[in-house]
């Protein structure tokens, strides 16, 4: 037995592993933070894979607390027949029913909660939405810590076996922890006094539960908790009352640490998490554990007795089954479309077309027996209709003419902010040998078998524009990519536009030396990628010397080294633009980014299956 699979207990509360599905937020409630049929499927997905500890999500206790709007609720009693369905349906499963008690404080909008926004003291939250809320007055402040205590009530009458109470990322209680957001000159100026009140009311409601505390382990913004500051309030805790803690880190200020970057390293959590030894409680920890080998060693080293995983999970609830036996599973690719996409609607996923759709997804239907088709083009769209139509029971030929499978997503894989990317071609291409799917690579489009064919080349680039006597090469960005040679480095380069493609490029050669030229008709950078995404690689491109940035500006022409540009007031002037020209700003008919490939490769793929079951 491997340490994943060791049971683990938890104040009254036994896991069966040591698995744990994190609260991350998925917008798959209604309106009134009703629990769906929906989102129970997706949970009850990730017990039967194994997991042990089910979590909700953050679940807001009171409705001026609610940050999404589709949230999840725990704010009247109509909440309670929804989660004790669930609890039921988990239960049925081996897995245990959670629930994260929250109050989101200054985070929240009014444009989402209906109502006046309130937090301990009268400061916004820019990247929130920036609402300057009300300061709640001392006597508001003891009814919000008996609104703690009634929604976890409700979950006691629920059957939700554990509690969770919310105190990092930013959120009310975070909020009363923290010098940036606590500027009270009451007896709640204490940055542990609100957070011990909540604990012993909701001890008090819920005597029977398993109660833990999510923490931030600092909070990474300047001015805020850093890991000392947060450790010291941590041992003036009522933590006689808490069963376990559960470790994530940053805050809205500083969200690359709440949802990681690829670029950082797996299981960065663990340096923080070993001084929270000391309390002697059972510790669970996120950040970055997206292999089993990680986790398997956060849990050997005692790091850690649990794992607090979301993105891999959502990325594959298979996840958990390789975890405890070595089962296959579909990696996530830290892409971060899933938190970017959290502001706007079901959080959907770049490499699982079954989630975020807003209905229950329906299994490809099985094929005729003999069923043979066809998928040209082996990029995402490609490698998933393949997939889908193997498992339904067709033979499957795969062609591409391309030396290599992937199409751009191949040539994103070597970008330095997205290095996890390969990790979908890898899995991709261990699937199709698994199922037999027949791939040929670098074959010529009169080679296409009989049967059904499925067309997946996606769109093609808008012509480039020549730009005449340019001095020096002028390429499309994926052209160039696909035949560079990364012993050579670019000494200085000019890319020309400045939304994801170009941004990314940019920043892969910045970090390599180049001196690079970013020129685009946007008017911010990246404008099409979700913040997260360019959480890391847009403040490196400014604060670098070796790059110029000229944004709102028109590429009139390209002569002997140097640019003839036009900016947004019509003022025109030339700049220095050594090197080759690489475009970045070509037009696709098809999908967009990974996750518009992947869905259209699963939906064409479901179509074809349903004809060829007939």
């Amino acid at each position: 037995m491997n340490n994943a699979s060791r049971p683990l207990t938890m104040g009254a509360a036994t896991l069966r592993n040591r698995i744990v599905s994190a609260p991350m937020e998925r917008n798959y409630c209604d309106t009134e933070g009703r629990i769906t049929e929906l989102y129970r499927h997706y949970l009850r997905e990730r017990a039967d894979a194994g997991v042990a500890l089910v979590m909700t999500e953050a679940s807001y206790i009171r409705p001026d607390g609610k940050g999404r709007s589709h949230q999840l609720g725990v704010h009247d009693d109509g909440c309670i027949d929804g989660l004790r369905m669930l609890a039921d349906e988990l239960h049925e499963r081996g897995a245990l029913l959670g629930v994260q008690l929250n109050h989101s404080g200054a985070t929240t909008q009014t444009k989402t909660s209906g109502l006046p926004t309130v937090a301990p003291s009268a400061v916004g939250v820019p990247v929130a939405g920036g609402q300057v809320p009300r300061a709640l007055e001392t006597h508001e402040v003891h009814e919000l810590v008996a609104d703690f205590a009634a929604a976890a009530s409700r979950c006691v009458a629920a059957g939700v076996d554990v509690l969770s109470i919310h105190s990092g990322h930013g959120y009310l209680v975070h909020q009363f922890m923290s010098p940036l957001s606590n500027h009270r000159d009451d007896e709640f100026r204490d940055p542990v006094l609100f957070l011990n009140l909540v604990i012993a009311a909701v001890r008090e409601a819920a005597p029977g539960v398993a109660l833990g505390l999510r923490l931030s382990v600092f909070e990474g913004a300047p001015g805020g908790l850093d890991e000392h500051q947060t450790l010291a309030i941590i041992e003036r805790a009522a933590l006689d009352h808490i069963d376990f803690l559960d470790l994530s880190a940053g805050s809205y200020r500083a969200g690359e640490w709440i949802v990681q970057s690829g670029e950082w390293q797996p299981g960065l959590l663990s340096d923080y998490a070993r001084a929270y030894r000391r309390f002697d409680k059972p510790l669970g920890m996120a950040g970055r554990l997206n292999s089993p080998a990680i986790v398997e060693r956060v849990l050997t080293d005692g790091t850690c007795d649990y794992v607090s995983l979301a993105r891999a999970l959502h990325a594959d609830p298979a996840f958990a089954t390789a975890c405890l036996g070595g089962s296959p599973y579909r990696p996530c690719i830290a892409c971060n479309v899933c938190i970017d996409t959290l502001g706007v609607g079901a959080v959907g996923c770049s490499v699982n077309p079954r989630v975020g759709r807003g209905s229950i997804p329906l299994p490809t239907p099985a094929v005729r027996p003999g069923s043979t088709v066809t998928v040209v083009g082996a990029g995402p769209a490609g490698l998933t209709a393949a997939r889908e139509l193997a498992i339904a029971g067709a033979r499957v030929t795969l062609l591409d003419t391309a030396p290599q499978a992937g199409g751009r997503l191949a040539l994103a894989a070597g970008m330095k902010s997205t290095p996890d990317f390969h990790r979908l071609l890898d899995w991709s291409a261990a699937e199709m040998e698994r199922l037999g799917v027949e791939v040929r690579l670098g074959s010529p489009a009169d080679t296409v078998p009989g049967g059904t064919i499925l067309d997946a080349t996606g769109g093609r680039a808008a012509p480039i524009e020549p730009c005449a006597d340019a001095g020096a090469p002028v390429l499309g960005a994926a052209e160039w990519l696909a035949s560079r040679d990364p012993r050579r480095p670019l000494t200085a380069c000019v890319i020309w536009g400045a939304d994801t493609v170009g941004v990314s490029l940019a920043d892969t050669l910045a970090a390599e030396g180049t001196a690079v030229l970013l020129l685009g008709a946007e008017s911010e950078i990246a404008p099409s990628s979700g913040r997260r995404a360019k959480i890391l690689a847009v403040p490196r491109l400014r604060e670098n010397p070796a790059v110029r940035i000229h944004l709102e500006t028109q590429l009139i022409e390209m002569r002997q080294g140097r640019a003839h540009v036009r900016s947004a007031d019509g003022t025109e002037q030339w700049l220095d633009a050594p090197g080759p020209v690489l475009i970045a700003t070509e037009s696709q008919t098809g999908p967009r980014n990974i996750r518009d490939a992947v869905l259209s490769g699963y939906d064409a793929a479901q179509k074809i299956a349903a004809q060829l079951a007939r």
